[in-house]
């Protein structure tokens, strides 16, 4: 099991029970034995659930999954561990995202603000989920 951020970092290598992403369609897990797939993948939650039992929790841009004879690749646009997430950051992030795509000046200025809302809500959830 793998995910990167970029090309040169990579933010999980380990072992995995099972990984859930937010995929396009639905979110999905995948685990041991997974039928091959190829996925793009949404702004949301990554959870990975290690051969130790430990559960970690990412905030991910869009991207992609790849699942072939029991590898799981992940490529997303930019990733969070939920543990280094900023919460109160998150929030007053998300008020402006709202406000501005509410009252944006054109369409293409609505729409960054809609993604940013999205990015801004994945990573509250995240942050929430190593709180619960």
């Amino acid at each position: 099991m793998c995910i990167r951020d970029s090309p040169q970092t990579t933010a999980f290598d380990g072992s995995a029970r099972a990984v859930t992403v937010p995929g396009s369609q639905s979110p999905f897990q995948v685990l041991y034995n997974h039928a091959p797939i190829i996925s793009s993948l949404d702004v949301g939650v990554i959870k990975i659930d290690d051969s130790s039992n430990v559960t970690t929790y990412f905030a991910s841009r869009e991207g992609f999954v790849e699942v072939l004879h029991n590898n799981v690749n992940i490529v997303v646009n930019e990733l969070v561990e939920a543990s280094t997430i900023d919460r109160a950051k998150a929030e007053a992030e998300l008020a402006s995202a709202r406000e501005r795509a509410d009252t944006g000046s054109d369409k293409v200025a609505r729409e960054v603000a809609r993604k940013e809302l999205h990015w801004a809500e994945a990573r509250i959830r995240a942050s929430k989920l190593i709180r619960e």
